[in-house]
């Protein structure tokens, strides 16, 4: 089935169950995992995240059932264990991630900087025992010095990313290490629930990272240096 047909019928049939008479959806290319939508009274339109393109239908139907439910309820949507089972899934992943990749335009798409290889930094935390997976993280530096924003992540995508301001050997390695440490411990505890948070929880496991104290006082001086 063409993809756009399936996701109208998909959306439209799961629609009519909630009162809805006129719905449109297609797929549309974010860079990050979301749908939008414009309601008007029983009418609504949908663009959705094409990254579920490769999904069944009965992932897709679970995907509109969850936003049907959070338009009617007005609550954050609650993906099933069936939606879940796919996100986390490496054939999501392995679909997904070089499009991802493709339209983060603000990456080298390489762990290698400079002064630090961000694979050896990687293997440095699992010796440390701070972490325990992320051999299947995709790691790469930016191809600028962000100094706002020392690192990110995506969860779903399994893509950790640090800031080329750190890529430097005036700067101690550790520093990088500690950034590298905080997205990977995201990756770590976001595949339980798809999302990153920075809980009481996360702070904890946080600070089992031995220069911590140091590493922030660095990241501050980087920041406005």
């Amino acid at each position: 089935m063409d993809p756009c047909q399936k996701v109208s019928g998909t959306f439209r049939a799961t629609g009519e169950r909630y009162g809805f008479s006129d719905v449109n959806a297609s797929f549309h290319p974010f860079k990050e995992f979301k749908t939008v939508w414009e309601r008007s009274g029983a009418q609504v339109e949908f663009k959705v995240t094409d990254y579920l393109e490769g999904a069944d239908p009965s992932v897709l139907g679970d995907f509109a059932e969850c936003l049907f439910t959070r338009i009617k309820q007005r609550r954050r949507e609650a993906y099933s264990d069936r939606l879940r089972a796919w996100l986390r899934s490496d054939e999501f992943v392995g679909r997904n991630r070089p499009l991802y990749l493709e339209r983060s335009r603000n990456l080298t798409l390489s762990p290698i900087g400079e002064a630090y290889d961000l694979l050896s930094l990687a293997d440095s935390l699992r010796t440390k025992g701070l972490i325990h997976d992320g051999h299947e993280a995709f790691l790469s530096w930016t191809d600028r010095p962000n100094r706002s924003r020392m690192g990110y992540c995506s969860t779903l995508m399994r893509v950790a990313a640090i800031s080329s301001a750190l890529d430097d050997e005036k700067v101690p390695g550790f520093v990088a290490e500690y950034v590298l440490y905080h997205e990977l411990l995201h990756l770590e505890l976001g595949a339980r629930s798809l999302r990153s948070y920075h809980d009481a929880a996360f702070r904890v496991a946080e600070r089992r990272y031995p220069q911590w104290r140091d590493a922030e006082r660095w990241l501050k001086r980087v920041a406005t240096s």
